[in-house]
Order: structure tokens, then sequence, then C-alpha cells
């Protein structure tokens, strides 16, 4: 009796060694599995965070992209504007108020070669006028000498006064 009991007994006992071992084996693998999903799950939130930052780009992108776009719809608008207008005109047949054009028209071109030469008429518009001002300068400053030169040939006062003060004569 003594024999079997000590039997059951080491049995026992190693039943809970062997299932105390298989616990700890088991908490060791929960830890791993777990730190292994935590691993994952930061995995996951740098994806969503660069997701995040990849959709802000992209948002930040498509707003530009509409300014864009809708910069373009009202230059196309104003290119219609200006295509009616200018059908309208070419299809005009009622009386033509004449007005004279500022720009000499020396040749059919286009706009900007004809902005080109009212800039350098312009230019020399200006030149002539800078000089017209300096011969209108000088003119003034040689009547300012002339008109000097003549005052100073007259006679003083006090002699034409003298004369006016004789007695006798009145």
């Amino acid at each position: 009796m003594t024999t079997t009991t000590t039997t059951r007994t080491a049995t026992a006992m190693t039943t809970t060694t062997i299932n105390g071992s298989n616990a700890v084996q088991q908490r060791r693998q929960l830890l791993h599995s777990v730190e292994s999903l935590r691993g994952r799950v930061r995995q996951v939130l740098k994806c969503v965070i660069n997701l995040h930052i990849e959709f802000l780009v992209l948002e930040s992108n498509v707003a530009v992209l509409l300014d864009e776009v809708r910069s373009i719809n009202d230059d196309y608008a104003e290119v219609e504007r200006l295509d009616r207008l200018i059908d309208t005109l070419r299809d005009y047949d009622g009386p033509t108020i004449c007005h004279e054009w500022p720009y000499p028209l020396i040749f059919k071109g286009s706009v900007d070669k004809a902005q080109i030469l009212n800039e350098e008429q312009l230019e020399l518009d200006l030149d002539l006028e800078l000089e017209l001002e300096v011969a209108a300068n000088v003119t003034a400053k040689r009547l300012q000498r002339s008109a000097s030169e003549m005052t100073s040939r007259r006679k003083p006062m006090a002699k034409l006064l003298r004369f006016a003060n004789r007695p006798g004569k009145s």
C-alpha cells in the first residue's frame, strides 16, 4: 500500500510539474503571440499614418488642380465671349461710328507685334518731347539774357526822374 501511495503521489507530482511546465510554455507562447501582434499593430499604424499623409498630399494636389481648372474655365468663358463678340462684329451691317485709331497701322501682324511697335513709337515720342522741352528751356534762357541785356543798356531811373522834375518845364 505504501508503494502504491508513493507511486500515486509521484505520478501526481509529475503530472503537476508537467502541467505547470505546460502552463509556463503556454504563457510564453501567448506572450510571444501578443508581442508579435503588437509589432503587427505598430506596422499597421505606421501604414495608416503614411496613407493619411499621402491622402493629405493628394488632397492638396487636387485643390491646386481644381484652382487651375477654375482659372482655365474662366479663361475659356472669356474666349467664348470674345469669339461671340467677334462673330457679331463680323456679321454687323448697321451704321459704323468711326474713331481715330491712336496707333499707326504699319503692317498686318499680331497684336503683340503692334504693341511692340507702339512702345517704340511711345519711346520716340518721349524722346521728341524731351528734345522740345530742352529747346524751350534754352530759348527761355536766351530770352531772359536778352531782356536783362536790354534793361542794362537803358538809362538809369534817376536820370529819367531828374528830367521829369526840372523846374521851369512842365
